[in-house]
């Protein structure tokens, strides 16, 4: 009983002092959200450089089997990647300026699109009962709100951006370093360790290099297998900026399941403003390029690097979406996976140590 009484005193004292914790940010939020933004900027390109450099070691390993040094096995990667980046640039930028000289000759016929959808969207508010009147009016109002801070923070924000900027453009540099010092760096790590959970360590990060790892360059390769597929869908049918659109399409593609829907509405949006045929052929594609990506493109990119039920997902994607937004749509998935791993690695580890004693 006294046992019991401690561990529900225990629970109670940890809620409150979470509670003062909250109640104590909420008050220094002014002083803390710039020191935050500070890190942010920080930590977002250290994120990328990490990323990219993790994506790129197997195509270092690749080259190192062909009796290839390490350091020249990451400059040929290097150099590959940015000639690839500077084609894709020289053939890609020329496309999208025109295709954005042609967006803004055609703005008047879209915004006219907009609004007539607009005022078809508010009568059909005005007929619904009053409580539901109100309350999708008020939604409606939020996410006005919401959008109309999002482009006055964006117009607004010349020297946070020029910020960005700079961090950013670091990120090739510090990818570089990343991939030529990794070992280096993974020994550095592992001496931080406790000696004896080393193995356990070794053994989790391989686990999540394996399924994490696969998850990763998977939805990458199969983001940009989809805007390629999406181009050429689209270029086929003729519809205005075909290559921008792809991109949209490809890069919502990374979020499970929902993902295609919202990448596709900017596609069905300039259609509706060129013919009711040109959405109906919009819609086919988006649908058949649903159907290349879920039995052709996933299986053979993905392959079996995903164990989590859909369902499961799908709260995912909910929490994610409730907590941060775009950004939590898109890495709730994998933050699932690296939870998941590490703390089933450690109950067992915890399980066995209580067998053995």
């Amino acid at each position: 009983m006294d046992n019991l009484l401690k561990k529900w005193l225990s629970r109670i004292i940890v809620v409150l002092l979470l509670l003062l914790c909250a109640w104590i940010v909420s008050i220094l939020w002014p002083v803390i959200k710039p020191v935050l933004s500070g890190i942010w900027l920080a930590i977002v390109p250290l994120f990328l450089s990490i990323l990219i450099a993790y994506l790129l070691v197997p195509f270092v390993h690749l080259l190192k089997k062909g009796n290839c040094s390490d350091l020249l096995a990451v400059w040929i990667v290097f150099i590959i990647l940015f000639s690839l980046i500077g084609m894709a640039v020289q053939w890609g930028v020329p496309v999208l300026i025109r295709e954005w000289n042609h967006f803004l000759v055609h703005m008047p016929s879209i915004m006219s699109q907009i609004s007539s959808w607009n005022s078809t969207i508010n009568s059909w508010i005005a007929d619904m009962p009053g409580p539901v009147s109100e309350m999708v009016s008020k939604a409606i109002n939020r996410l006005q709100e919401r959008i109309e801070n999002r482009v006055e923070g964006v117009m607004g924000g010349v020297d946070h951006s020029f910020k960005w900027i700079i961090a950013l453009s670091l990120v090739p540099f510090m990818s570089f370093y990343l991939l030529k010092d990794r070992k280096m760096i993974g020994e550095r790590l592992l001496r931080l360790m406790p000696v004896k959970r080393k193995d356990q360590i070794l053994k989790v990060s391989r686990e999540l290099d394996q399924r994490l790892g696969g998850y990763v360059r998977g939805q990458l390769w199969l983001s940009l297998a989809v805007a390629a597929v999406s181009f050429a869908a689209l270029y086929l049918i003729d519809l205005p900026y075909a290559l921008p659109l792809a991109g949209i399409m490809g890069v919502f593609n990374v979020i499970p399941y929902i993902g295609p829907v919202i990448g596709a509405f900017p596609a069905i949006l300039i259609a509706s403003t060129v013919s009711g045929s040109m959405i109906i052929w919009v819609l086919i594609s988006a649908f058949g390029i649903q159907m290349v990506e879920s039995h052709l493109l996933a299986p053979w990119i993905m392959g079996k690097n995903v164990h989590i039920h859909p369902v499961v997902i799908m709260i995912l994607l909910l929490v994610g979406g409730e907590l941060a937004g775009m950004l939590g749509l898109i890495i709730a998935v994998p933050l699932f996976m690296v939870v998941t791993i590490i703390s089933r690695s450690f109950f067992k580890l915890h399980v066995d140590e209580r067998i053995d004693k």
